[in-house]
């Protein structure tokens, strides 16, 4: 494009290029160790412990994102989809046992460390590491577009109908 072409970035020009269908944004790996608990006696004891890998997916709709253009001010803001956080999913090939020789039921094993996974595998920090991917993806996809006449800021789409409404 020549220097001396205006180009005008449309809403619609900004959501053309962020026109992917899902965004598998992040894929944390958690690594845990559940406990078999089991009473003998009167005493709790840990019949065996299984150390496991399991994976949790964060990902987007990025359809569902909707841009602002304030030319006066100089701001494109992209109003983001709430990640869509997966359950864990557990790697069948990394299980291990403590003791060794641990006998234990597979069905049983799958289960308790799905539970363990489930309870222990941080939600909030999954949340902020994909939406910081996610801002970096957004800004990799319209930096061409936006130039330097504008600058990208992000909003929760929550705040997208409010603005909307607010400015008819």
């Amino acid at each position: 494009m020549d220097d001396d072409e205006n180009q005008y970035v449309t809403e619609s020009d900004l959501k053309s290029a962020v026109d992917i269908d899902n965004l598998s944004t992040i894929d944390y790996v958690y690594h845990g160790i559940a406990e078999k608990h089991s009473t003998f006696l009167w005493q709790d004891r840990v019949d065996y412990r299984v150390k496991y890998q399991a994976h949790v997916r964060a990902s987007y709709k990025l359809v569902d994102i909707e841009f602002r253009v304030d030319r006066d001010n100089g701001v494109a803001t992209a109003y983001l989809p709430e990640a869509e956080i997966g359950e864990p999913q557990l790697d069948h090939k990394e299980f291990g046992y403590l003791p060794e020789n641990a006998t234990a039921d597979m069905k049983d094993v799958i289960a308790l460390c799905r539970e363990d996974a489930a309870s222990d595998v941080d939600r909030d920090e999954i949340r902020r590491e994909a939406d910081a991917s996610l801002q970096d993806t957004v800004s990799a996809l319209t930096k061409y577009l936006l130039g330097d006449d504008l600058k990208l800021e992000f909003k929760p789409i929550s705040e997208y109908s409010e603005e909307v409404a607010a400015d008819e």
